[in-house]
């Protein structure tokens, strides 16, 4: 049982990674098509004017360019809910994998039974990130209103500049804003993370669990057992521990 828990284990490695190298490309695919329309967005409006006022014209082109207007069109469109896809799949089909080898390997039940199960799991973090995205750009467009409220206040001599600045102070203590001595080396730690998980630095929270399931997995020292897996296992937590939603969009808010 356990030489074939880790077979499964090893292929569900290989399976991620023909997952992320897919996503990787249609990450590429979908960004090009977009810089593509967006570039000649002027010349599609001319061109419906065109099209509109000789309506034959369509029917001259040549197929191939015509296959390559549609698809500037729609990959922009399509593309993203196919990347949404594979990470479904991804993510249901190397956690099942995983777990089922973990179960072989110690002998001991992890995980779900179910692949379903893991199919609403993922389903529930994604509704959570959803919901909290949205809270968060809530929260944005609330700061924003204050802080013109703010400036309008201020420009008329009716708030105390004492004031605004005790409650810009409480804000980054509050909410960890990018001032102050607590931020001293969060880059250099943020970069040393990502790498710990080899992640790139613009992940998001998705991949940094992805990750983090797999080292911890590979380097677990119930699995484990070369002399550097528990070293490796523990840096790769502090690793994970570190890399919060909250300190990527940080990162990418100010370093990106």
């Amino acid at each position: 049982m356990k030489i074939l828990g880790k077979i499964i284990h090893g292929l569900a490695t290989g399976l991620g990674t023909i997952f992320n190298v897919l996503i990787n490309i249609m990450n590429v695919i979908v960004v090009t098509f977009e810089g593509i329309r967006q570039l000649l967005f002027g010349i599609f409006i001319i061109g419906c004017s065109t099209i509109f006022i000789f309506p034959i014209i369509p029917l001259m082109l040549p197929k191939d360019v015509t296959y390559f207007i549609l698809a500037v069109i729609f990959i922009p469109i399509l593309g993203p809910k196919f990347i949404s896809l594979l990470r479904y799949m991804n993510y249901t089909l190397t956690e099942w994998m995983y777990d089922r080898a973990d179960s072989m390997i110690t002998g001991k039940k992890v995980g779900y039974e179910s692949i379903s199960d893991y199919s609403n799991k993922y389903k529930y973090e994604q509704e959570q990130a959803r919901r909290r995205a949205q809270e968060e750009a809530a929260r944005r467009q609330q700061e924003e209103m204050n802080r013109r409220f703010e400036e309008f206040a201020r420009n008329f001599g009716g708030y105390s500049r004492t004031y605004y600045q005790n409650t810009n102070q409480n804000y980054n203590q509050g909410y960890g804003g990018f001032n102050g001595p607590n931020d001293i080396g969060f880059k250099e730690k943020y970069e040393r993370a990502c790498n710990t998980l080899g992640l790139a630095y613009d992940t998001d929270i998705y991949q940094v669990k992805l990750n983090y399931r797999k080292l911890a997995k590979k380097y677990h020292p119930d699995i484990n057992k070369n002399p550097d897996a528990t070293e490796k296992f523990t840096k790769v937590n502090d690793a994970y521990e570190f890399l919060t939603e909250e300190n990527i969009k940080k990162y990418k808010q100010n370093y990106m």
